[in-house]
């Protein structure tokens, strides 16, 4: 072939190939317009990408960094994935440095704790069955509950320290090694019988100290109504919960948590409750410290958490912030982080991670960094991209050993106990999975992640973070979740 005519046939080449491009690029930029018209009046980033060769199917700023929510704590499980594997169980203990002769504990008992994010009063009370199997009951000296694991972890976040007065929600939880039920209190409401007594609450356990119940339960007719309003206050050394509202005759018992003042706290009034309740007798006092737990003496009785896997379901599913900073202070114990830790130190561990994540991505790249203040995104200081997430997504798809239970966290839309989840199309409800992440302050925050399968069988990924600004700080659910919905819809009609 002559020359000319080769140089001639390459430019063709080149051209159409350019012409592709820009087209794909066009396609692209097309896709999402639902979220493209909502950037016009609040910030959005978004990003989607097939996974087999990193291809972008549609983005919108992908590099712009955002407040996440609750999104975040895709980073936490992934980190926890990488830093303990799956099958990785937290052990809580109780320890003495005495003796125990004739049924008696010569010393102190000491529950040490080992940062499991789902400990609960189930927990405890296997541990304290195995410590009466020894033939403990009774102890001398004092019943210690140590979190010397990560050491005093301070609030920080406005809405955790708020709650160590007033707190009307669970989700502020403090934090502690030694914590248990999720930093919060328990406790059931159930009716009267007839329509004009008083409702009857049961605490959890239901002599625990330390509490008072302010009941303004009614007991309504059948059929009518049911409307609770509950919250705990702290005052001179002692919680009340106050209940307000009513309960028809005919209503099942209804279960309230709301958060404690101190986790480690409450956790040595909890102990002190199911020890008594089992009939073994603390003769000293009930305390709690932050001391090198490998002093704690032999272990007498423990008692492991579930899979690491099995506990990261219910994380995601229930968005649970108490279990993702858990986790995410538990990486940095383990990593040797120096103690005391605070949570904005262990999260330097997740912005560690998403490095990697676009490094590994993004063919070593340097995109900046994701920042992280908390493992859950109650912080307002978490800052997050789409393309942070879609890398972050595409490093645990090709991690083998990981990914099975990574992908099995996230919940599917139509089982998912998220309502934000269960409107959309038949597609959007059965092939995709999905974080969800929310916050109404300062400014409105909407966002979604996952992956969803391919027609041909293959992987996808996702991102979307929706901001309000300062000038239009709220926004509905039809502007942020049924704009990314109907433009998912649209995705995966054509993919």
């Amino acid at each position: 072939m002559p020359r000319l005519a080769r140089c001639l046939g390459l430019f063709v080449i080149v051209s159409l190939l350019a012409a592709n491009t820009a087209g794909a690029a066009h396609a692209a930029s097309a896709d999402l317009p639902r979220l493209r018209a909502l950037a016009k009046q609040a910030q959005v980033t978004a990003l989607v990408v097939r996974l087999r060769d990193m291809h972008t199917i549609a983005a919108i700023s992908p590099d712009q960094r955002l407040r996440p929510a609750s999104v975040s704590k895709l980073f936490a499980a992934s980190a926890a994935l990488q830093q303990f594997g799956p099958d990785h169980r937290f052990t809580s203990r109780l320890a003495s440095t005495g003796t125990i002769r004739n049924g008696t504990l010569h010393g102190d008992l000491i529950f040490v704790g080992g940062g499991d994010p789902s400990l609960d009063n189930r927990h405890l009370h296997q541990l304290i069955t195995r410590l009466k199997a020894r033939g403990v009951d009774q102890v001398t000296g004092d019943l210690v509950v140590d979190d010397g694991l990560w050491g005093d972890v301070p609030c920080l976040t406005q809405d955790r320290c708020s709650a160590k007065h007033r707190a009307s929600h669970a989700y502020s939880a403090p934090l502690s090694a030694a914590g248990v039920n999720f930093g919060t209190v328990g406790a059931t409401v159930y009716p009267a019988d007839q329509a004009g007594h008083a409702s009857r609450v049961v605490l959890h356990p239901n002599d625990l100290p330390g509490y008072s119940v302010d009941n303004g339960v009614d007991t309504v007719a059948p059929g009518a109504k049911a409307g609770l309003a509950v919250w705990r206050t702290y005052d001179s050394g002692r919680s009340t919960l106050h209940l307000r509202g009513s309960l028809p005759v005919d209503h099942d018992p209804y279960d309230v948590q709301r958060a404690v003042t101190g986790a480690s706290e409450e956790t040595a009034r909890v102990l002190s409750a199911m020890l008594a309740n089992a009939g073994i007798h603390v003769a000293g006092k009930v305390s709690t410290r932050s001391g090198n737990i490998d002093a704690a003496g032999r272990t007498l009785a423990q008692v492991k958490s579930e899979s690491l896997a099995e506990q990261l379901i219910p994380m995601m599913a229930y968005s649970n912030n108490y279990m993702a900073d858990t986790l995410t202070l538990d990486v940095a114990a383990n990593s040797g982080y120096n103690r005391p830790l605070t949570l904005p130190r262990a999260a330097q561990a997740l912005e560690s991670l998403s490095e990697r994540a676009n490094e590994s991505a993004y063919a070593g790249q340097s995109l900046g960094n994701a920042r992280f203040d908390s493992g859950s995104g109650l912080s307002l200081g978490n800052s997050v991209s789409s393309r942070d997430l879609v890398s972050l997504l595409a490093y645990m798809f090709h991690q083998n050993a990981l990914f099975p239970a990574f992908y099995g966290s996230l919940p599917v839309p139509v089982s998912a106990p998220s309502r934000t989840l269960k409107r959309g199309n038949f597609d959007f409800e059965t092939r995709l999975v999905a974080k969800t992440g929310t916050l109404s302050q300062p400014v409105t925050v909407r966002a979604l992640a996952g992956y969803f399968r391919l027609s041909d069988g293959g992987f996808a990924a996702y991102g979307i973070i929706i901001n309000g600004t300062k000038r239009n700080r709220h926004l509905s659910y039809h502007q942020t979740v049924t704009a990314y919905q109907n433009d998912l819809e649209a995705i995966l009609a054509n993919y």
